[in-house]
């Protein structure tokens, strides 16, 4: 064996494994290294791709909602998020135009019309009154809508894939059934519940027919108040406290948020506990909320806009549901009202 250690060969077969040793080792650290370049270069292949897909030019896109709050921007910034991340970059490749109809469903058809008749490539729309608005109004550009209860309600189609043929978006119908679980949990032996929404909007009207249903199965009794402006929510909780009922529920109507401190003034006054669908509104009062995520809704439209930037017919692309849900409880509003609040939701609280 001490001979065979000595020889040519041995020494050949050691200079041999080393080398091969050699190889793996450098192997490991190029395909390592290599691992954030191709990340880079991934984002960089999306980036050409809009570039190419709209010969090199900046897109111009218009963004048209309801009424400036935390919701909305958080609706933005999930559709900017979202045209970024296919390769459409505000500031660079892009441009968006926003406007706003404050609050006034009087506003949006001429905010519409105005970009219909513009330079924009594309219009997106985020609650449902502008998605109405842009299904009856729009005539000559593509529309990408999100942040919006029912589609087909507000005239979109027929169904996610017979829809109108300039039209697309994410729908994210809010969890009534789930929200109706927390009060009943907040508020042992739960009776009755108030409520208010504007019958001029279709979300609200497709949201309260689902919630009749949902209260009835429960023998929970659903008190209701019409409204037709932000200006009239404080009184309708007046009149609600007036009816013997337990909570205060603001669903996903866009009138009643605009006013939510009328409501939450309401029920501070009355002593009772109000609920609602907008988790975006609860550091502006309220003891809970149990609602849809308004960012990843905006994130997954702002990826199909980007695809109808690149090319893509809206009439080919199934309008789609995103509902990532969100809870959140008021620790001080719960002592305020006396609510004790159940153990498992210990990682819901806000302060």
């Amino acid at each position: 064996m001490r001979f065979f250690e000595k020889t040519a060969v041995w020494a050949a077969l050691k200079r041999l494994a080393m080398g091969l040793g050699l190889i793996a080792m450098f192997s490991a650290i190029l395909l390592v290294s290599d691992l954030g370049h191709r990340k880079t270069a991934s984002a960089a292949s999306g980036a050409a791709r809009a570039q190419s897909g709209t010969n090199g030019r900046i897109v111009k896109t218009a963004i048209v909602y309801f009424a400036r709050d935390v919701g909305t921007d958080q609706c933005v910034q999930g559709l900017i998020d979202g045209l970024k991340a296919s390769g459409f970059d505000e500031g660079k490749n892009l441009e968006v135009r926003r406007a706003d109809a404050q609050g006034e469903m009087i506003n949006i058809p001429a905010i519409l019309q105005n970009y219909d008749s513009s330079d924009v490539d594309l219009i997106m729309t985020i609650t449902t009154p502008c998605l109405a608005g842009a299904c009856s109004k729009v005539k000559h550009k593509s529309v990408v809508f999100t942040c919006v209860t029912d589609p087909i309600a507000a005239g979109a189609g027929k169904s996610h894939t017979d829809h109108l043929p300039f039209v697309t978006g994410v729908g994210s119908f809010p969890p009534v059934s789930h929200t109706l679980d927390l009060m009943q949990k907040l508020i042992p032996e739960l009776r009755a519940v108030g409520t208010m929404y504007n019958p001029a909007e279709a979300n609200s009207v497709k949201e309260l027919t689902v919630a009749r249903e949902v209260y009835r199965a429960r023998r929970v009794r659903l008190e209701e108040i019409a409204i037709a402006g932000s200006n009239e929510v404080l009184q309708a909780v007046q009149i609600l406290a007036g009816r013997n009922i337990q909570a205060v529920w603001v669903p996903g109507d866009n009138t009643a948020i605009e006013g939510y401190e009328g409501a939450v003034k309401g029920a501070k006054d009355e002593r009772i506990p109000l609920i609602t669908d907008d988790c975006s509104s609860l550091d502006r009062g309220g003891l809970a909320c149990l609602g849809v995520g308004f960012y990843p809704a905006g994130m997954a439209a702002g990826k199909l806009a980007g695809r109808v930037l690149l090319g893509a017919n809206p009439q080919d692309l199934p309008l789609a549901e995103v509902v990532v849900e969100q809870m959140a409880i008021s620790r001080s509003n719960a002592e305020q009202l006396g609510v004790t609040i159940p153990p498992e939701f210990s990682q819901n609280l806000r302060p």
